[in-house]
């Protein structure tokens, strides 16, 4: 057993993040964390590594004097049954990833005397013109252009200064808004994909009763909004990212972490869309090898219907001239003429002929059977 130098356990805390020193010593981050609390050791706070990582100051709180601390050990190595911990994956590195944490790490305050942005201008008239639904909820009508925004007439103002703030950060970050005719329009263009968010508000369910109309019964809901807000960034259909309202924090404390999940929005549609081009290129290439694939094996099936065709041929002459063998002894013992002048020696000469035409060993001899093409032709 080794007992913790707390000068080092200093340093190396500075040094690298608490996870990386963790796995150093086989021991968990938590673990490694209690360690520090007890060796009144200080680590860096929340946001210290990015910060570091961006060039910006950060500050390192110096290594407090301590007296009575506790002789804590540790083991010099793991024990068999121990698994060892996995050191963490490391953090992407592409550009897109970049800009999302140069965005998270921001410092955004929402100043109420900050001019409104125009689409912000548009959605408070049109959604002020709007009446709550059987929820108490207003959102955009279907056919007008306004931000895609669905919450209680009391929080609509609160509402358009989160999407203010929100909209004036990607715009200066080069990321242009746009909004289109009908709900759920309002989309940001990240990386050459169009991003869709939208603030909505929570409801909570106020009473439940079974109603009976005619001859059927149905279940009548009611609700009234929560003052909860939500930030969506993504499609409902398939799955977005979220923040909401907490009981300590609320989403105007949260303006460069809801912009920076539209961005990462945007960089998971890069992922994905490349991911989908290089599937695509995978699907064309098993195709091209398929249909490769398909013509030889239809060009090695030709070869072996024509070696069987000539097989076939081979052992047809075969046959034939036994036959023509079989035919001549006969006649020969019936004392017919086989001269080559005579109608039957002529006649086995013929034979002789077609037997050898059928013979792919035998050089073919000429036939009018090879002028049959000549009937297919217009003139």
């Amino acid at each position: 057993m080794d007992t913790w130098n707390r000068e080092e356990l200093y340093a190396e805390i500075w040094e690298q993040p608490l996870v990386k020193v963790a796995v150093k010593y086989s021991i968990s981050a938590a673990m490694l964390g209690k360690v520090c609390h007890k060796l009144q050791i200080p680590v860096p706070g929340s946001g210290y590594w990015v910060k570091k990582d961006f060039g910006k100051p950060v500050q390192k709180i110096p290594l407090p004097e301590a007296k009575n601390l506790p002789v804590m050990q540790r083991l010099k190595q793991i024990p068999s049954d121990t698994p060892t911990p996995h050191a963490p994956a490391p953090d992407p590195t592409d550009a897109e990833y970049q800009r999302v944490l140069q965005i998270e790490a921001r410092a955004v305050v929402i100043d109420p005397g900050t001019t409104r942005h125009k689409l912000v201008l548009t959605a408070a008239k049109s959604l002020g013109r709007v009446e709550p639904d059987n929820r108490g909820v207003i959102q955009a009508p279907w056919n007008g252009t306004c931000l895609d925004v669905r919450v209680a007439k009391d929080s609509i103002d609160r509402a358009l200064n989160i999407m203010n703030a929100v909209i004036f950060l990607l715009e200066a970050e080069k990321f242009p808004i746009t909004v289109k005719a009908g709900r759920r329009g309002t989309t940001a263009l990240v990386f050459g994909h169009s991003v869709p968010f939208s603030i909505v508000e929570k409801t909570r369910e106020t009473s439940r009763k079974e109603v009976k109309e005619y001859s059927y019964t149905h279940t009548l809901i009611e609700c009234q909004p929560s003052g909860e807000l939500e930030f969506r960034a993504g499609q409902d259909s398939y799955g977005y990212r979220k923040f909401r309202d907490g009981k300590t924090q609320k989403l105007e404390g949260l303006i460069s972490k809801l912009a920076g999940s539209v961005v990462r929005e945007g960089r998971d549609r890069v992922i994905q869309a490349e991911k989908w081009r290089l599937e695509e290129i995978e699907r064309k290439k098993k195709e091209q090898e398929r249909a490769s694939l398909a013509e030889r094996i239809a060009e090695e099936e030709k070869k072996v219907r024509d070696l069987e065709s000539l097989v076939n041929n081979w052992e047809r002459s075969q046959k034939m001239r036994e036959f023509i063998v079989a035919l001549a002894e006969r006649w020969g013992k019936e004392g017919h003429d086989l001269s080559p002048e005579s109608a039957n020696g002529q006649r086995i000469a013929w034979m002789k002929q077609q037997a050898d035409r059928l013979d792919p060993l035998v050089e073919s001899p000429k036939s009018i059977l090879d002028r049959k093409s000549e009937l297919n032709r217009w003139y």
